[in-house]
């Protein structure tokens, strides 16, 4: 391989190197410039709203269709001292935004409660069973997060019963719209602008913002936040614009919080609350709060956000912990399980798919999103129960799972959900139908891509090329990184692997000593094994502060390698 070759073949998969390319004057050093440039920053004023995570990004609530409408309701509400519901979802978007709601809500003068649908027995969306349980507890509001834009029957059994639906949602709408007393979405009419990108808690902060700005000190919005940063992460919304607003301030208010819940859920995952960041929402928090509601009740997260109490916080966030472990093992066993299905049949084809009875519904989404990234096609994998079948799906890169679902509809009892991640009930004798329509139309719409998504480096630098000028600086201003404007990630060339070693309970992960540009560096990489007799390599890594126990060390975490030699 050529040393001024632009694609890397690497153990994992094939990087392409972002080429060199002039970027404007943005205020910043040279290489930092070249980042945002390709993060689509044109100019010295986006450039600094950007880093600074300004104040114009939050955008006005009056910005959203339906928001008006709403403050009406729950104006009427409150002078008629009228019971009001939230009705949540029970991943981790839908449990942080019924609890953001139903604290808004209170603050807001209204007597509100929750209730979070079992994730098994009831499934996704606002069903009618629900309602009446509702409404014989007399309330006479409902309002949905991350949930209801397609539950046009629930909603009319509702309004039969004399009660309204304000419905926050974010997913795609159907055919028909519910006849609610509001409805707030941006993807309804199609005008939501830069608030498409927020998820189903960002939609409840956006109500939320328009009922208690006008009444309400900004303590309580940055309250409201930290809850917010939690569910948009999860979600994988991508930080830009008002989400990166939401989770940089998120952020700072949960270094600070008082939230008992979240202190013992920080504590119990191994978070030093003064520097968590985004990473520690994706990868410890997010998990703990989604494991809840895959191998139990999402109630008993809504019940961690949401108390005052130490202990209970501290019982809560244990039964997460263990919850969370068995989740993980679970997931291990049902992927293997997955892999020797698809392996003996062949291989994925243009769709992964795997399934039976002996799959936990609480994990087959994590499981299809591992095949997905596995294999680089569409995965779908499915739990049956008798009759009833409840898939989740993934999807790889020019894959709509949304679409694709409504084109087989008529087949389906209900779908929803994004064009990243859907799922869909049917019954056990129409299963072989659906799936051989939706290899078709994977077939037909993947025009031929196989195998997983090239990478993307942003540039060959080394580590020392990265300490000079202020570039590291400036870099960590670009955080809070995740979908949308990931960790710059680099190209070290014909680096030496001074020593490694496994690291880990299962010694599934590495620790190295690498030597480049006349320094010696520590490293990690995270799931790798290194090729036997390799001694020098190109490295695809980040650069990044380790901190532990208030101790802080620059290292590399290395993504991928090429062996050179």
């Amino acid at each position: 391989m050529s040393a001024a070759a632009t694609t890397i073949e690497g153990r994992q998969r094939r990087w392409s190197v972002l080429p060199a390319l002039l970027a404007p004057e943005l205020g910043v050093p040279p290489l930092t410039a070249r980042l945002l440039h390709a993060r689509g920053i044109a100019n010295r004023g986006q450039a600094t709203e950007f880093l600074d995570c300004a104040e114009s990004l939050y955008l006005p609530p009056s910005a959203l269709s339906g928001v008006d409408a709403a403050v009406e309701r729950l104006r009427a509400a409150r002078e008629r001292e009228e019971h009001t519901a939230v009705y949540g979802d029970f991943d981790a978007d839908g449990v942080t935004g019924a609890a953001l709601m139903t604290r808004a809500l209170r603050r807001f003068g209204l007597r509100a409660s929750a209730y979070i649908p079992h994730r098994v027995a009831e499934g996704h969306g606002l069903n009618a069973a629900a309602v009446d349980t509702l409404a014989a507890q007399g309330a006479r509001l409902i309002v949905t997060v991350d949930c209801g834009v397609t539950d046009v029957e629930a909603v009319a059994r509702a309004k039969a019963l004399g009660v309204d639906v304000v419905i926050t949602d974010h997913h795609l709408p159907g055919d028909t719209a519910p006849d609610a007393a509001a409805i707030v979405n941006p993807k309804l009419d199609g005008n939501g602008g830069a608030s498409e990108q927020l998820t189903g808690v960002g939609m409840a902060l956006k109500l939320a913002q328009a009922l208690l700005e006008p009444e309400a000190d900004g303590d309580w919005a940055e309250r409201l936040l930290e809850l917010a940063a939690i569910g948009a992460i999860t979600d994988l919304a991508p930080l830009q614009g008002e989400n990166r607003y939401i989770v940089a301030r998120g952020l700072r208010r949960l270094r600070r919080t008082r939230n008992a819940g979240l202190l013992a859920l920080m504590r119990s995952a191994g978070i030093e609350q003064a520097f968590a960041d985004a990473q520690d929402i994706g990868y410890r928090i997010g998990p703990r709060l989604n494991a809840a509601g895959r191998l139990g009740h999402a109630d008993s997260a809504y019940e961690l956000l949401m108390t005052d109490d130490a202990g209970r916080a501290a019982e809560l966030a244990a039964e997460m912990e263990a919850q969370n472990r068995r989740r993980q093992q679970l997931t291990e066993q049902t992927l293997q399980a997955a892999l020797e299905q698809i392996e003996g049949a062949g291989g994925p084809g243009a769709l992964a798919v795997a399934g039976g009875e002996e799959f936990n519904p609480g994990v087959v989404g994590l499981v299809a999103g591992k095949l997905a990234e596995r294999y680089g096609v569409p995965a779908l994998v499915y739990a049956r129960d008798g009759d009833t079948t409840r898939a989740s799906c993934r999807t790889a890169s020019g894959f709509h799972w949304r679409d694709a679902l409504a084109s087989i509809a008529p087949l389906l009892d209900r779908f929803g959900g994004h064009e990243q991640a859907a799922g869909f009930t049917c019954s056990a004798e129409r299963l072989a139908e659906a799936l051989g329509r939706l290899r078709a139309v994977a077939a037909e719409r993947l025009d031929g891509h196989r195998g997983p998504a090239d990478g993307i480096i942003d540039a060959e630098a080394g580590p020392a090329d990265l300490m000079r000028g202020g570039e590291f600086e400036a870099m960590q201003r670009m955080a809070p990184f995740g979908v949308g404007n990931p960790a710059p990630l680099f190209l070290a060339r014909d680096a030496e692997a001074v020593r490694v070693s496994t690291m880990g309970a299962d010694g599934r992960h590495l620790r190295l000593s690498v030597r480049h540009g006349g320094a010696t560096w520590e490293a990690v990489a995270f799931g790798q094994s290194w090729a036997a007799g390799v001694r020098r390599a190109h490295l695809v890594y980040r650069l990044e502060v380790d901190r532990f126990r208030g101790n802080e060390r620059l290292r590399m975490t290395v993504e991928d390698y090429a062996p050179t030699g």
